[in-house]
């Protein structure tokens, strides 16, 4: 008869397996911890832990073997005694006790008993049945090296050369690029002022104003009159002076005495702003 297998069976149901007179087993949820000796990492999930304070016999167990087995009920108590007197017994001489197919009950130096279930019992899927870790022991370095390596690390990092910038050409510079620029706007602004003083004179040349330019007048009346008569009276005058004798053709001296005949009447030109 494998008893184990039925502590087992309870304990995946949740329920508490009581050990008359010894204790009982319950699973609990508990958070990653090191274990009291220092030499092992028990991961977060569940896990059956044994508990001294709590051990007054329900039946449960023997019941459980009574419908497994099918043995009488003194029987199926008589078989729960035995395993507890065997534990004991195993614990009294120092010695852990495996229980089948469910784990190890074992003692600490301060006497208190733990449980510890196989690793092939995963008691929660979901918890991925991690198992518990050793922690390795740290080799001590010797003095000199442990100063070597606090020197090292208390060493500043060397510091990166620093480069001198790199000098920019000439041609590309701000300040060249702006002396240009004001170069040639001034040139071209002089340039303006040029042509405009040039043309403006011939535009004026070329367009007299009213005031420079030459306006024909035809003379006052009284002008023409006055030199109409005057023109009468030399007729008159010439008539009487000359003699009553046949016409003779006159010499070149006389007509060149007599002169050309000026019309007085000829016209004047008044010039504007005289």
């Amino acid at each position: 008869m494998i008893i184990g297998k039925y502590i087992r069976q309870l304990l995946n149901d949740s329920k508490r397996v009581v050990f008359p007179g010894f204790g009982n087993l319950e699973v609990k949820e508990v958070k990653g911890e090191v274990s009291q000796t220092g030499g092992k990492i028990n991961p977060p999930g569940l896990t059956v832990k044994f508990d001294s304070g709590y051990s007054k016999d329900d039946g449960l167990l023997a019941a459980t073997m009574l419908y497994g087995e099918g043995i009488q009920q003194e029987a199926a108590d008589q078989k729960v005694l035995e395993l507890i007197d065997a534990i004991k017994f195993a614990l009294d001489k120092g010695e852990p006790y495996l229980v089948h197919e469910t784990g190890t009950f074992l003692k600490d130096d301060d006497g208190k008993v733990h449980f510890q279930a196989v690793s092939e019992w995963v008691l929660e899927p979901d918890h991925y049945g991690l198992e518990s870790l050793d922690l390795l022991e740290l080799e001590e370095l010797p003095p000199e090296e442990e100063n070597r390596e606090v020197d090292v690390s208390v060493k500043a990092p060397p510091h990166a050369p620093v480069r001198a910038p790199e000098p920019q050409p000439y041609g590309r510079t701000g300040r060249h690029i702006t002396r240009w620029r004001a170069i040639y706007i001034t040139a071209g602004t002089l340039i303006v002022i040029l042509a405009v003083l040039i043309f403006i004179p011939i535009g004026r040349k070329g367009n007299p104003t009213k005031e420079s330019r030459i306006q024909k007048k035809s003379p006052p009346i009284e002008t023409i009159q006055q030199n109409e008569q005057l023109r009468e009276e030399k007729d008159n005058a010439a008539e009487v002076a000359a003699p009553e004798s046949p016409e003779s053709p006159e010499s070149p001296e006389s007509q060149a005495d007599q002169g050309e005949y000026v019309d007085a009447t000829s016209n004047f030109y008044t010039i504007a702003g005289s």
